[in-house]
């Protein structure tokens, strides 16, 4: 692990070249922030690509009436946001990818600091990621607060990120990280298959198999401009999300030996606690066979886990309901 303090651009010839990835979809609204964004940065971008997917609005025109040699314009048939990310990085010129949403906006510091840790650890990590203020829907707090998340110091690098990659909310988000393009390759880019936690299956494939540096301040600021946030429209209580976290556990577990016992040990609570919650999601839907095969197998794969996410269903006015009821039976 190297804590150390931020070195300032002047005098430091940079080493990193970065190319950013925009993907959208009928963001007319919202796109020129985003790209003035960048183009505002103290550090500037050596190329922009906006990839549209499958925009049935203005968004075309409005991207390119930039114009200009940095800016490029790449449109694809609706596939879905990692088929655009993934597009964007193969379309990339250079070593480093910074991605942005398109309802989104960076300070202007933002790829500033992201290079100043960059030079101070010599390009060693295949992540870096600084912190993000949440849309206002969300409760527009900062990212690092909500995971209980801090560093204490300009930048912190780490060989085995693992312990990052694997807490209850992960402090890394795509639009405030830049990644080094032949590690993102590596790992197969994003999942297609998934509508949500694609991100998520990144992190923990990232943080277990390559170093990552955490930089200090918050670059990124979520809006709640855009239509069509995944975030609002999948829930964390509904059954598409859960499925995909199983999807997600299940991934990250079939690489085998490149996981410690023990942060196996963590991945298999985690795919538990997930069976556990569609077995919830199944008995609300009075969907008792599904319910009671997923909740049987969460227990089957740690019985802890299942018994913490039992008792954590049972409000406390349940409990002693329940509690008052076997006391008049005895007396």
């Amino acid at each position: 692990m190297h804590i150390g303090t931020s070195a300032s651009t002047h005098g430091i010839k940079p080493m990193s070249q970065i190319s950013v990835i925009i993907p959208t979809y009928n963001r007319e609204g919202t796109i020129a922030r985003a790209i003035d964004s960048v183009l505002a940065q103290e550090y500037p971008a050596s190329e922009i690509i906006v990839i549209d997917d499958g925009s049935k609005d203005n968004t075309r025109r409005i991207v390119e009436s930039y114009g200009g040699k940095v800016l490029r314009y790449v449109y694809q048939e609706n596939e879905g946001v990692s088929a655009a990310r993934n597009r964007g990085v193969n379309e990339a010129r250079y070593q480093w990818i910074a991605f942005l949403d398109s309802d989104d906006y960076w300070l202007s510091h933002h790829l500033r600091h992201m290079v100043d840790a960059i030079d101070a650890t010599r390009g060693e990590a295949a992540l870096y990621f600084c912190d993000i203020k949440r849309a206002p829907d969300e409760g527009g707090h900062h990212h690092w607060d909500r995971c209980g998340f801090k560093i204490s110091s300009p930048y912190e690098f780490r060989y085995d990120a693992s312990d990052w990659a694997l807490m209850t909310t992960q402090p890394m988000m795509l639009q405030a990280s830049v990644i080094r393009r032949d590690s993102y390759l590596g790992m197969g880019g994003l999942p297609k298959n998934l509508q949500t936690r694609e991100d998520t299956l990144f992190f923990f494939k990232s943080g277990l198999l390559y170093p990552a540096c955490a930089v200090s301040g918050c670059g990124t600021v979520m809006t709640s401009d855009g239509n069509m946030r995944l975030t609002r429209e999948i829930r964390s209580t509904s059954l598409p999300y859960w499925l995909a976290t199983i999807s997600v556990y299940r991934e990250v577990l079939a690489m085998g030996d490149t996981i410690s016992p023990a942060r196996r040990e963590i991945l298999i609570d985690g795919l538990s606690e997930s069976y556990f919650a569609i077995g919830r999601v199944f008995f609300r839907q009075k969907k008792y066979l599904s319910s009671i095969r997923n909740l049987f197998y969460s227990a089957f794969l740690s019985r802890s886990t299942f018994a913490k996410c039992f008792l954590g269903s049972l409000s406390w006015r349940h409990v002693l309901k329940r509690l008052k009821g076997v006391v008049r039976f005895y007396y």
